[in-house]
C-alpha cells in the first residue's frame, strides 16, 4: 500500500503521532513491549521528515538509532496545546470523581448494610460529582485542604 501525503499533511500526521505517543509513552521510563509497535511507526513514519521538508525540526539521533524534535520545533509545537487543555480537563474531572467517591464511600459506611439500588447509588453519585465540578470550576483549588489525621501513622 503506499499512500501520499502532502508536505502540510505529513506534518499534521507528525503532529497527530507526537501527541499519541505523549500518551501512549510519555510516562515509560523504560521501553515496554506493549508499546513496542507504537515506537516502530512513530520511528517509520519520522523517518521521511528530510524529504517532508521538516529538516529543522527533527534530527536522527544514531546511538539511540531514533528521531527526536529539536528545541526550536517543541517551542513553536501548537499542538502540544491540546495535550495541555486534555490534561487540564482530565484532572478536573478525574479530581471530581474521585472526591465524589470517596463521600459516596462514607455515606456507605455511615448507612450500614442499607445498600442502594444501583440507579439510586449512581444518581447519588453523578449528584455529588456535580456538585464537586462546579465548586471546582468556580475556586479551583483554593477551597481544597489536606486534613490529615494525627494518629495515622
Amino acid at each position: 500500500m503506499h499512500i501520499a501525503f502532502t508536505k502540510q499533511e505529513y506534518q499534521t500526521l507528525v503532529e497527530m503521532l507526537l501527541v499519541a505517543d505523549l500518551v501512549i509513552r510519555g510516562d515509560e521510563e523504560a521501553p515496554r513491549a506493549e508499546t513496542a509497535p507504537y515506537a516502530a511507526l512513530r520511528k517509520k513514519v519520522l523517518s521521511h521528515f528530510r524529504e517532508m521538508g521538516l529538516a529543522e525540526d527533527f534530527h536522527y539521533d544514531p546511538a539511540r538509532d531514533d528521531y527526536f524534535e529539536t528545541s526550536a520545533y517543541e517551542a513553536r509545537a501548537s499542538h502540544l496545546r491540546f495535550v495541555d487543555e486534555h490534561d487540564e480537563a482530565v484532572f478536573w474531572s478525574q479530581l471530581a470523581a474521585k472526591l465524589a467517591a470517596r463521600d459516596m464511600a462514607a455515606e456507605q459506611l455511615k448507612r450500614g448494610e442499607q445498600v442502594l439500588s444501583d440507579e439510586a447509588r449512581f444518581g447519588r453519585l453523578l449528584e455529588i460529582t456535580e456538585r464537586y465540578a462546579r465548586a471546582l470550576e468556580a475556586h479551583g483549588v483554593d477551597n481544597l485542604r489536606l486534613v490529615t489525621d494525627a494518629s495515622a501513622p
